[in-house]
Formats: structure tokens, C-alpha cells, sequence
């Protein structure tokens, strides 16, 4: 017994430290401006928004992901314009009853604005993990089968959060696969940077920014995934 009881406080300590981790790498990342297909924002120290813009078409070269319908879809009497269709059979949420909600409420500015699709990215000590939640049009976007209409409150079903307790997934890991989800065809970079933002910086701040998403870019790039393999990261990182 003993035992068991040193592996649940060891289990505890290795998810505490993970999530303090997860925590510093949202006020990294919610700092950062400039990218192509997104942008973020801190709310708070545990909550991070990632606004993806639906009017942007990745490059031809983009792949997409071929994915098999699930038991969550969109409602098919009505169309949309916020997130492909093949990104609604991706989504998933979390129908248990025992689904942590999140612990701020829906802002009804954030449900109004069309052009962007809105993700709640948030890291509460409480669940001892993250989870991700849909903040935009989440009831007319994604039902059931059954034609239920799935609570507000209920996080998705991403495989990278799936596998943050087991493996070592990181913050761009998760928004990584967002991205890719929400846009059709899947960008290949789903960190390209928007080069013209930094046009238009005073030179100081252009520096301190360019700076700051270098850095980020880095960490990306030291990560075994498929954006990074295709060298459009080294690209923005040595002028490639």
C-alpha cells in the first residue's frame, strides 16, 4: 500500500510540474503576434485563446487528411463558413457527464464575430491537464447523431490532449493540430508567419518581436513532427 501511495504522489508531482510547464509555454506563446493563420491571446494565467481566421486559404501545396465521419457532425440543414466539414467529423467533444467544463464563461463578443473560430486552450490545476474547448458558434457548429445539440461546455476530443499525460506533448503540439483541423486543405506550416505584419512594427518593436518569435520558432523546430520535417520552419528561422 505504501507503494501504491508513493506512485499516486509521484504521479502527482510529474502532472503538477507538466502543467507548470504547459502554463509558461501559454505566456510564451500569448505574447507572440505575426502569424498567418491565427492569432492568440492571454486570459489570465491558465486560459489562452486561439482565434483562427476562416477567410485565409492555405497554399496549393498544403496537404489535407482524408478522416472518416464520427458521431459528432455539423447539422446538415444549415451550411457554415466557420469550420470545413471535414474538420467537424475531425472535432469531437466529450458527451460524459463527468466532462470538466471550463471556468470562465462563453463571451457573447467572441460568439457574434464570423471570421474567426474561436478555441478556449486552457490549463486549470484542478484537472491536472489541458483541455480545449470551442468558444464560437459551438451549438450550431457540432451536434449529435441523434440530432442533440452538444453543451457548450463540453472540451474536445483532440489526440494530442489524449496523449499529453503519456507523452511529450507540448502547447504548439495542440495548436498545431487545431489549425490543421480547422483549415481545408491542412496547411503544411501551420505556423507560417504573416512577414507583412512586421512591415508595418517600428523598428524597436520590430526587433523585440522578431526576436520573441524566433525564439518560439526554435522551440518548434526542436520538435520530431511532420511541420518541422518539411523545412518550412528552418525556412522562417535561417532565411531559407
Amino acid at each position: 500500500m505504501a507503494a501504491a501511495y508513493k506512485g499516486r504522489e509521484s504521479l502527482t508531482q510529474s502532472e503538477t510540474a507538466r502543467l507548470s510547464t504547459f502554463l509558461s509555454e501559454c505566456l510564451l506563446v500569448g505574447t507572440l503576434k505575426g502569424f498567418y493563420y491565427f492569432e492568440v491571446y492571454l486570459r489570465g494565467r491558465e486560459e489562452l485563446l486561439l482565434q483562427v481566421y476562416n477567410d485565409i486559404k492555405p497554399p496549393s501545396n498544403s496537404v489535407g487528411h482524408n478522416t472518416q465521419p464520427n458521431s459528432i457532425t455539423l447539422a446538415k440543414s444549415r451550411p457554415t463558413n466557420i469550420l470545413s466539414t471535414r474538420t467537424l467529423r475531425s472535432l469531437k467533444t466529450s458527451s460524459s457527464k463527468k466532462a470538466p467544463p471550463p471556468l470562465s464563461p462563453i463571451d457573447t463578443e467572441l460568439e457574434k464575430d464570423e471570421s474567426r473560430a474561436t478555441f478556449l486552450i486552457a490549463g486549470y490545476p484542478r484537472y491536472k491537464c489541458p483541455y480545449v474547448w470551442l468558444r464560437s458558434n459551438h451549438k450550431r457548429l457540432i451536434q449529435n447523431n441523434n440530432d442533440q445539440k452538444v453543451e457548450a461546455n463540453d472540451p474536445l476530443k483532440l489526440s494530442t490532449i489524449s496523449s499529453w499525460r503519456t507523452d511529450d506533448i507540448r502547447l504548439w503540439d495542440i495548436m498545431a493540430e487545431i489549425v490543421t483541423l480547422t483549415l481545408s486543405p491542412s496547411p503544411v506550416n501551420p505556423f507560417r508567419i504573416n512577414h507583412a505584419y512586421y512591415d508595418t512594427l517600428p523598428l524597436e518593436e520590430c526587433v523585440i518581436a522578431t526576436g520573441a518569435m524566433m525564439d518560439f520558432l526554435q522551440r518548434v523546430y526542436m520538435k520530431d513532427t511532420p511541420y518541422t520535417e518539411s523545412g518550412n520552419i528552418s525556412s522562417h528561422l535561417y532565411g531559407q
